[in-house]
């Protein structure tokens, strides 16, 4: 799984060639590198893709740069064979993983040794650890939704664990917020922070100024979780 990014707004995003193009009410062609090596031109609604071609050539070198920086950081993403010796995250902290036999459940986690899967269910080790990663996400998430709602000022509201590989978290015009079941593999301040984010857009379904004062209102350091996020997020995976 590529690595996500919280998003909340409404849009139309459409693939472009080797890019996706993301129109909204701005006023100015932005661009961004996303930690997948996928390239995102956000242009104002009713922007020409002359424009965007214009830009995308000015910045031609910038954007090589960033998608080879992001490719390189893709290839030394940790890549899990399900032997023993390998670590896998969990709230933050890398825990050690053994096979072993003849246990009395197919994979079991303790704070101390780690992980531990049986021998004889090896092959589903993948299916195993998700299984685990998404109870464990739905446990904390709705412990942690729970105790945010009310500060951010809304309804606690129907929550669905994902397996999105482009986001960490998403808001439905509905209300319901969902999280990618990766999320449980970060520190539990960046999972609040994941969780204060989806829970404003029930508020704001937007990133406007108004909707970062919800954000800060209740978590005045979330600029660096969210950096915490964006720098390691490629990392918390199977």
């Amino acid at each position: 799984m590529s690595a996500g990014k919280v998003e909340g707004e409404q849009r139309t995003n459409t693939v472009v060639g080797d890019y996706v193009l993301v129109r909204s009410r701005r006023r100015s062609v932005g661009l961004e590198v996303r930690p997948d090596a996928t390239l995102v031109v956000r242009v104002p609604v009713r922007a020409p893709l002359t424009l965007v071609d214009a830009v995308l050539l000015e910045k031609s070198a910038w954007i090589a740069e960033k998608l080879q920086q992001a490719r390189n950081r893709n290839l030394s993403l940790p890549r899990h064979d399900f032997l023993t010796g390998e670590r896998f995250p969990y709230l933050g902290c890398d825990h050690p993983f053994v096979v072993a036999a003849f246990q009395d459940r197919p994979l079991v986690f303790d704070e101390q040794t780690g992980f531990t899967l049986d021998m004889a269910v090896f092959d589903r080790g993948e299916q195993l650890f998700e299984s685990w990663y998404r109870t464990r996400a739905r446990e904390l998430l709705t412990e942690r939704v729970r105790l945010y709602a009310p500060r951010v000022g809304v309804p606690i509201p129907r929550l669905r664990i994902t397996g999105a590989e482009r986001r960490w978290g998403s808001c439905s015009a509905t209300g319901t917020v969902s999280f990618a079941w990766r999320l449980i593999m970060a520190p539990t301040d960046v999972i609040d922070y994941v969780v204060v984010h989806e829970l404003a857009h029930v508020r704001q379904m937007n990133h406007s100024p108004a909707f970062w004062a919800v954000v800060a209102a209740v978590m005045p350091d979330y600029a660096q979780r969210k950096r915490w996020l964006k720098e390691h997020g490629p990392s918390l995976t199977i």
